[in-house]
């Protein structure tokens, strides 16, 4: 890819949709586009944006505590229903993935629809399948239909298992590529848009 201004990597926004019509938006650095996928890291500092247009300074992908860590998403091929996230070994949760579907793939844009299951692996190596309960409310409401729920099980028990195996690419190389990035010192993105002008 070729990099942005004063020769840093280019800039994604990335944009959850919730399907109760939630949305919030953050940015990240385009930093590999390999046979992975797009590799993107969200520098500690950076902002996050929610639907009202609220600014937050704890941008972790989706907030967290003080000025926010580091951390590392892969965005695979167009075909799988999943976005993947490392975080810094400060945290216990090492990587966790947002079952989604893709509403939007561009060169600067990423906006994907969350489908409630989130897996995720611990640094202990507990490998679990969180809000079970959530996903199971919007299909009883009719916000998911059957074969996209069939479509969000399956990406489910799918990356649950790469987890728990560690197969490619939930192996070491999301944690590799993130503590590479953190040496490169790249600026905090702080100027994020407006969830609902993406």
């Amino acid at each position: 890819m070729s990099p942005g201004s004063a020769g840093r990597p280019p800039v994604v926004t990335i944009c959850k949709q919730k399907l109760r019509g939630g949305r919030g938006c953050w940015q990240a650095y385009l930093v590999e586009l390999d046979h992975d996928g797009i590799w993107l890291f969200t520098p500690a500092g950076s902002r996050y944006r929610s639907s009202d247009g609220t600014s937050e300074d704890s941008c972790e992908v989706e907030g967290g505590a003080g000025p926010g860590l580091d951390s590392l998403s892969l965005v695979p091929g167009p075909s799988e229903r999943w976005l993947a996230t490392w975080r810094v070994p400060e945290r216990p949760l090492q990587v966790s993935v947002e079952v989604c579907d893709w509403v939007r793939r561009d060169r600067d844009v990423i906006v994907f629809m969350d489908w409630e299951l989130d897996p995720f692996r611990l640094r202990s190596g507990l490998v679990a399948v969180e809000d079970l309960d959530d996903f199971a409310d919007v299909r009883a409401h009719g916000l998911l239909g059957r074969d996209q729920a069939e479509l969000a099980l399956a990406a489910a028990a799918s990356t649950e298992r790469g987890m728990k195996l560690r197969t490619a690419p939930f192996d070491d190389r999301g944690d590799l590529r993130l503590a590479a990035c953190g040496e490169a010192a790249l600026p905090a993105l702080v100027d994020v848009p407006h969830p609902f002008d993406v």
